[in-house]
Formats: C-alpha cells, structure tokens, sequence
C-alpha cells in the first residue's frame, strides 16, 4: 500500500541520528586534548575559585542506544570500511548531509588508502548502510 509510514524505519533513522550527535567527528577535538575552555572561562564558572585538578581515570560517558549503533557501526567496518565511512561521515560529520558530508567521506577514504565515492554510489552506500543496521536492529529485537 502506498503512504503508510514505516515506523520500524522511522526508528532507525532516530537511532542513527542520535548515534551522530554522540559520536560527531567534530567532537573528536575536545577528547584529544584541544583546549576547549581557557583559563578565564573556567574562572567564571567557579565563581572565581580555581577547581581542583581532576584526580583519577573517569571514563567518557556514552549513551548506550549511541554505543550499540556505534557497535553495528564497528562491526560493519570490519567487513566493508567504505560503507562503514559514508555511514560515519553521513551521520557523524558537520554540515548538509549531502554535500559537505560527501566531501567528509572522500577525505576520509582517501586518509585510509580507499577510493573516492561519487554522488550516486554515496547515496547507495548510505542506503545499504541504513538497511544493514535496520536488519542488525530487527534481529537483535527479535532476539530479544
């Protein structure tokens, strides 16, 4: 029947997106090491009191939805690193999916030794994406 909403797909587009807002490649900076508040900014939001140095290993904090899509996302880079790339550079990257994030993917393909995608095979290997976690997603519901 025409016009019926996929709910089942609806939810897997949710899922990748928040897996995007989780695991964004731009984000990578301030886990690195970059400065990301300086000297000033940290004074202010103690009220003028110099904190603490933070003591200890505290692991980053990850969503567990954004962990187990992030997993599919691993597992799937293990058997096809160029789909796994337009997955992370679609949903990861900054800008307009389309145009900016294809630019992303090609850089990162070319970093990895890969071939550059074009238009169209990028939006086929973004479909084939969606459709292997969707069937990741269906087995581990039905598993469940």
């Amino acid at each position: 029947m025409t016009g019926e909403v996929d709910q089942f797909g609806l939810y897997v587009a949710g899922r990748l997106e928040q897996w995007g807002r989780e695991f964004a490649l731009h984000r990578d900076c301030e886990y690195l090491g970059h400065q990301s508040k300086n000297m000033v900014q940290v004074l202010i939001e103690h009220k003028g009191e110099m904190p603490a140095r933070p003591t200890g290993f505290k692991p980053l904090e990850v969503d567990m939805l954004a962990q187990q899509v992030e997993d599919i996302i691993a597992d799937m880079g293990r058997v096809d690193r160029t789909l796994a790339t337009v997955m992370r550079a679609y949903y990861c990257g900054k800008g307009r999916k389309f145009h900016e994030r294809l630019e992303t993917c090609n850089e990162l393909l070319a970093a990895m030794g890969l071939p550059e995608v074009r238009r169209e095979a990028y939006r086929v290997l973004h479909m084939r994406g969606f459709d292997w976690v969707r069937g990741v997603l269906i087995g581990m519901a039905i598993a469940a």
